[in-house]
C-alpha cells in the first residue's frame, strides 16, 4: 500500500510538470521535459515497473507530440525519455504503431524533417532497442523501418550512419523470417556507406551487410562481394571484421554452396595478411569451414579422405589444409580464377598485391588439382612478374614456387619457355620460371635440365644485356646448379654466365656470374675454374670466329670475346691459335672501330701481364707475326680524325708490349723491323700516349732487339728524342731523355764517330740548349743524357759548351759536363 500511495504521489507531482511540457514557451517546455526525465528515471535507485507504467501512461502521448517539437533541445529530451520507456521495458507492443510512424515521419521522409544530428541518432537507437524488444514482433512494420534505415545508413552524420548500420544488424536477426523480403532494398545505401572515411563506420557497414546476407536474401551476394574484397587492403581492424564476416557467411549462410566462389575470397585473404590476429582468426575459421564441409559431405568425400595422400614435395613451412577445404577451393577456382586474373593487372598496386596473395593461397589449398588452371595461373604471373612495386613481384615469386611444388616440369615449361624468346619484358618469364624450378623436386628438375638449359641458352634468351633480365637469367641457373648436376649441360651454362659477366654493367651481377661459375667448376668436377675455362674454351672460340668479322660494339659474341681475354687466363695459351684467329678476324675491320680499339687495349694488358696468359703453351712467338702484321701494324700509319688516332694509340702501347716479350722467333723480328720503320712518325704525333708510347718501343728496342739498330735508325731515333726535350709534356720531356740515355749506353756495333761528325754536332747542339730550361727536373735530365751522349765524342760536345756558355743563366752544368768530358778523355789517352 505504502508503494502505491508513493507511485500516487509522484504521479500527483508530475501533473504541473506534464501541464507544463505543453507550454507555449520553449524555454518552460524545456525545463519541463529535463524535470520529467530527471523525476522519473533518476529520482530513485530501483526501478519500479508499476510507477513507471502509470507515469509511461500519463506522459506517452505527450512525449510522443514533443518528439516533434519545434525545438531541438526539447525534442532531445522528449526521445531520450521515450528510448529510456523502452529500455527499461515499459512501453508494450500495442505502442509500436504509435512510435514507429512518428520516427518514420522524421527520418524517412523526403526531404528529412529531422534537422538535428542528435534526435536523428537517438531515434535510430529508439528503432534499435523496439527491435531488441520485440524481435519478430516488429515484421508488419518492416517497410517503415527498412525506409528509415536505407536514409539512415547514408546520413551525413558519421554517429548516426554507424547506429544505422548496427541497426541494420539487429533488425535482420530479429526478423529473420521475413527479412529477405525486404533485404536487397538495403544493399545499395550500405554499399554507399561502406565507403565511409572512419574505419568503425566501415566495421559496422560490413557486419551490417554480412547479417543482410546471413538472414535476408543471399544473392545479394553478387552484388556485394567486390565491394567487400576492396576491404582487404583496409586497416588491420576492418580486414578482421571482414574475415570474420566471411566466415559466418562460409559456415551460415543457407545458400553458400551456389555462393563459394563468392564467399572464400572474403576469408582467404587473410591467410597471407601482414597482421598475426586477422591471419590466426583466418586460419581458425578456414579450418572450421573445411570440417564443416567435410561433415556435410562425408559420402561425397569419402573417397578423398580414404586415399589422402602426404605429398613428397610439399611446400616448407607450410601446414596442409584438410581435404575439405581443398575440395571446396578446385570446386570454386573456375569462378574465381577470371576476375583474379583480372585483379592482377589492375592499375592499383594494393589490388594486385591483394590479388597475388590471394591466389597463392589457392594454389595451396588447391594441391595438385590446380594443374587444370596452370595455363591460365602461368598467364597471369607473366603479366605481373615486371610490377614496378617490389612486394608484388615477391609475391609473385611465392606465388610460382608453390605452384613449382605441385606441377612436374613436363606441365609447365610447354606453358613457360615459348614465352621465353618474347623480347619485351623478357624477364617475366625468366622469372616465373626460376620459381617455378626452386619448387620443383631435384629428380624431376634434373630429368628436364637439358632442356631448360637449351631453352634459356637460345641467343635471343641467353644474350640480353638488360638488368632484370640477367638477374633473373641468373637466378635460374643459380637453381639448376645447385639443385641438380649440370654436368651434360655444362657448356651452355658456361656461356650464359660468361656473357652477363662480360657484359652486365651491374657489379653485382658480374660478381654472381663469377661465383656460379666457380660452383660450376666444382660441381662438374674441375679443380679450379680455369680448368673449367680450358673445357669450353676451344668450343667457344670457334662459334665466335664464324661471326667475328661481322661484330660491332653490342654485338653479344664480341662481349664475350672481350670477357674471355679478361677472364680466362691461362687457358688463352692453350688455344693461342683459335684466340689470334679470333683477333685476326675482328680488329683489322673496320665496321666498328670500338671493336678494334678494345681488343688492342685488352690485347696490350694480357702482353704485359707478369703471369704471361697467352704463352702458358710455349706457342705465342708462333703467332706474334700474323698478331703484329694484321692486327697492330694497320693501324700505326697515319691516318686523320680522332677515331684513326685513338686506334693508333692502341696499336703503338701493342706494340710496346711485343716489343717487351723479347721473342727470339726471326718471323717475329722482321715484322718489328717493319714497324721500327714508322716510330720516328709516330714520336712526333699529336697525341701525348702515342709519343709516350712511342718512346718505350725505343727503349725496349735498345733493351730487347738492339740487332734491329743501325748508325742510320740510330741517330733517326736520337734525332726524334732530342726534339722531345721541347713537348708540352713534362712527362715525355723526362721520357725522351731517359730513352735516349739508354740509346747512347749501347751505340751500334762498329760504331765510328768520325763518320757520323755532323749528325753528333747537330744532335748536342740541339740539346745542351735545355741546360738552360726553366724545368730544374729537365736540366738534371739532359746533363745526364748528356754526359752519356759525350762517350761518343768528347771534344765535340766541349767544343760545343765552351762556344756558347757565355749565353746561360746557370753554367753550372755546362762547367760540370765539360769537366767531365776532360776527365774523359784524359782516361782513353791512358
Amino acid at each position: 500500500m505504502a508503494t502505491e500511495d508513493a507511485a500516487s504521489g509522484t504521479c500527483l507531482d508530475l501533473h504541473p510538470i506534464l501541464s507544463e511540457i505543453q507550454n507555449a514557451t520553449k524555454a518552460k517546455r524545456r525545463k519541463a521535459l529535463e524535470l520529467f526525465y530527471k523525476i522519473t528515471f533518476e529520482s530513485e535507485e530501483e526501478v519500479d515497473k508499476d510507477r513507471l507504467s502509470r507515469i509511461f501512461g500519463l506522459s506517452w502521448t505527450l512525449l510522443l507530440a514533443r518528439m516533434s517539437d519545434e525545438s531541438e533541445i526539447s525534442r532531445i529530451n522528449a526521445s531520450n525519455s521515450v528510448l529510456k520507456f523502452i529500455e527499461l521495458r515499459v512501453v508494450s507492443e500495442d505502442h509500436l504503431v504509435d512510435i514507429i510512424p512518428i520516427v518514420h515521419h522524421r527520418l524517412a521522409v523526403n526531404p528529412i524533417l529531422e534537422e538535428s544530428e542528435d534526435v536523428r541518432k537517438i531515434l535510430i537507437d529508439i528503432i534499435k532497442a523496439l527491435t531488441i524488444r520485440f524481435e519478430s514482433k516488429l515484421i508488419p512494420f518492416m517497410n517503415d523501418v527498412v525506409n528509415i534505415l536505407k536514409r539512415s545508413v547514408v546520413d551525413k552524420s558519421p554517429d548516426v550512419r554507424k547506429a544505422a548500420s548496427e541497426c541494420v544488424s539487429c533488425y535482420a536477426k530479429a526478423t529473420n523470417e521475413k527479412f529477405n523480403m525486404q533485404s536487397k532494398s538495403l544493399v545499395e545505401p550500405l554499399l554507399k556507406a561502406l565507403c565511409h572515411q572512419r574505419f568503425k563506420n566501415r566495421i559496422a557497414c560490413i557486419n551490417a551487410l554480412g547479417d543482410l546476407l546471413l538472414y535476408g536474401d543471399s544473392s545479394a551476394i553478387q552484388d556485394v562481394s567486390c565491394p567487400l574484397a576492396r576491404c582487404t587492403m583496409d586497416l588491420p581492424q576492418v580486414r578482421l571484421s571482414l574475415v570474420e564476416v566471411g566466415g559466418a557467411l562460409a559456415l551460415q549462410m543457407p545458400d553458400r554452396y551456389s555462393y563459394w566462389h563468392r564467399i572464400l575470397p572474403l576469408l582467404l585473404f587473410g591467410l597471407r595478411d601482414d597482421d598475426a590476429e586477422v591471419r590466426q582468426k583466418s586460419e581458425e575459421l578456414w579450418m572450421k569451414v573445411g570440417l564443416q564441409f567435410e561433415t556435410e559431405n562425408i559420402e561425397q568425400l569419402k573417397t578423398d579422405v580414404d586415399f589422402d595422400v602426404t605429398l613428397e614435395n610439399y611446400p616448407a613451412g607450410e601446414a596442409r589444409p584438410g581435404v575439405g577445404c581443398r575440395v571446396l577451393v578446385r570446386r570454386a577456382l573456375y569462378h574465381i580464377l577470371p576476375g583474379l586474373m583480372n585483379d592482377l593487372d589492375d592499375w592499383q598496386a594494393g589490388s594486385r598485391l591483394q590479388a597475388a596473395k590471394l591466389l597463392t593461397v589457392l594454389i595451396l589449398n588447391a594441391d595438385v588439382g590446380i594443374t587444370q588452371y596452370a595455363e591460365k595461373i602461368l598467364m597471369g604471373l607473366n603479366l605481373v612478374a615486371s610490377d614496378k612495386e617490389e612486394n608484388v613481384v615477391k609475391q609473385v615469386i611465392e606465388c610460382s614456387r608453390y605452384l613449382g611444388h605441385f606441377l612436374p616440369p613436363k606441365t609447365y615449361l610447354p606453358l613457360i619457355v615459348p614465352r621465353l624468346s618474347m623480347y619485351e619484358n623478357g624477364e617475366c618469364p625468366l622469372t616465373i620460371l626460376a620459381s617455378l624450378a626452386e619448387g620443383t623436386m631435384s629428380s624431376q628438375l634434373q630429368e628436364n635440365i637439358t632442356d631448360i638449359i637449351t631453352a634459356v641458352s637460345a641467343e635471343d634468351v641467353a644474350y640480353v644485356s638488360q638488368d632484370k633480365h640477367q638477374r633473373a637469367l641468373l637466378q635460374l641457373t643459380h637453381i639448376l646448379i645447385t639443385k641438380c648436376d649440370p654436368s651434360e649441360s655444362s657448356f651452355n651454362i658456361f656461356r650464359i654466365l660468361l656473357f652477363i659477366a662480360s657484359s652486365s654493367e651491374m657489379d653485382n651481377n658480374v660478381n654472381i656470374a663469377l661465383d656460379q661459375l666457380d660452383v660450376l667448376s666444382n660441381k662438374t668436377g674441375c679443380a679450379e675454374t680455369s680448368e673449367l675455362y680450358r673445357r669450353h674454351l676451344n668450343t667457344t672460340l670457334k662459334s665466335l670466329l664464324a661471326s667475328a668479322s661481322c661484330w660491332s660494339e653490342h654485338t653479344p659474341q664480341f662481349l664475350m670475346f672481350a670477357g674471355l681475354m679478361e677472364l680466362a687466363g691461362q687457358s688463352l695459351g692453350y688455344e693461342i691459335e683459335l684466340f689470334v684467329k679470333v683477333l685476326v678476324a675482328c680488329v683489322p675491320k673496320k665496321q666498328d672501330p670500338y671493336v678494334s680499339l678494345r681488343c688492342l687495349t685488352k690485347l696490350r694488358t694480357l702482353l704485359f701481364r707478369e703471369d704471361k696468359p697467352l704463352e702458358s703453351s710455349g706457342h705465342l712467338g708462333l703467332w706474334l707475326p700474323e698478331l703484329v702484321s694484321d692486327c697492330i701494324a694497320v693501324f700505326l700509319p697515319w691516318h686523320a680524325g680522332a677515331t684513326a688516332e685513338a686506334l693508333r694509340t692502341a696499336a703503338v702501347a701493342c706494340l710496346e708490349a711485343v716489343f717487351k716479350i723479347a721473342s727470339t722467333e726471326s718471323r717475329v723480328i722482321e715484322e718489328l723491323r717493319k714497324c721500327l720503320a714508322l716510330i720516328p712518325a709516330l714520336i712526333e704525333d699529336d697525341a701525348e700516349d702515342t709519343r709516350r708510347f712511342s718512346c718505350d718501343v725505343i727503349y725496349w728496342t735498345v733493351t730487347n732487339y738492339f740487332q734491329l739498330i743501325d748508325s742510320e735508325k740510330f741517330h733517326m731515333f736520337a734525332n726524334k728524342l732530342v726534339k722531345r726535350f721541347d713537348d708540352v709534356s713534362q712527362l715525355i720531356r723526362l721520357k725522351a731523355a731517359h730513352v735516349l740515355e739508354v740509346l747512347f749506353n749501347s751505340l751500334p756495333e762498329n760504331y765510328d764517330p768520325r763518320l757520323h761528325f755532323g749528325q753528333l754536332q747537330d744532335l748536342y747542339t740541339d740539346a745542351v740548349i735545355f741546360l738552360d730550361d726553366t724545368d730544374d727536373k729537365l736540366q738534371e735530365a739532359v746533363s745526364v743524357t748528356l754526359e752519356k751522349m759525350g762517350r761518343a765524342c768528347p771534344e765535340l760536345l766541349i767544343t760545343t759548351l765552351e762556344k756558347d756558355i757565355h749565353k746561360y743563366r746557370n753554367a753550372q752544368n755546362c762547367h760540370k759536363l765539360i769537366d767531365s768530358m776532360k776527365a774523359l778523355q784524359v782516361c782513353e789517352q791512358k
